[in-house]
């Protein structure tokens, strides 16, 4: 289930150090090539923590690409669905002029946990990305 080449997703969350990194990962996996899928933080460390990345890739999940970064580094026009990872807070820095659709979900942060918080963290995301993606796919925004 793809999303067609023109719809692009951004996951926010408040550092892009965990949340919104793994999101952007899960979905670029699970939405497959036809994706655009980006992440950012209100405020960004600049890192994506390691235990991040270690859940990811032992998910199977690839971490190519991903870095930290924020609100300023993406081309928010270009946007159709903006899911904020931190309730409705992480939606303060999207301009409310942009016509994305903004979709908010509550994620527990899991920086600064255990291994546990983090498989826990991205286990969640799987599933509400798949959540997502089928229900982009039967409002006719994918490409199968």
């Amino acid at each position: 289930m793809a999303l067609m080449p023109s719809q692009t997703l951004l996951f926010i969350c408040f550092a892009n150090t965990c949340r919104s990194p793994m999101a952007e990962a899960i979905a670029r996996h699970l939405g497959g090539d036809r994706n655009e899928v980006f992440s950012a933080g209100l405020f960004p460390t600049g890192t994506v923590a390691p235990l991040s990345l270690q859940t990811l890739e032992s998910l199977g999940h690839s971490t190519a690409g991903l870095y930290s970064k924020g609100l300023d580094d993406i081309e928010l026009e270009e946007v159709d669905v903006v899911v904020s990872l931190m309730g409705p807070d992480g939606l303060a820095g999207v301009p409310r002029r942009l016509p994305a659709e903004r979709i908010v979900w509550s994620i527990r942060d899991p920086y600064g946990e255990d291994e546990e918080a983090y498989f826990a963290t991205a286990r969640i995301l799987e599933q509400r990305i798949r959540q997502l993606l089928e229900e982009l796919k039967h409002r006719g925004l994918s490409a199968l």
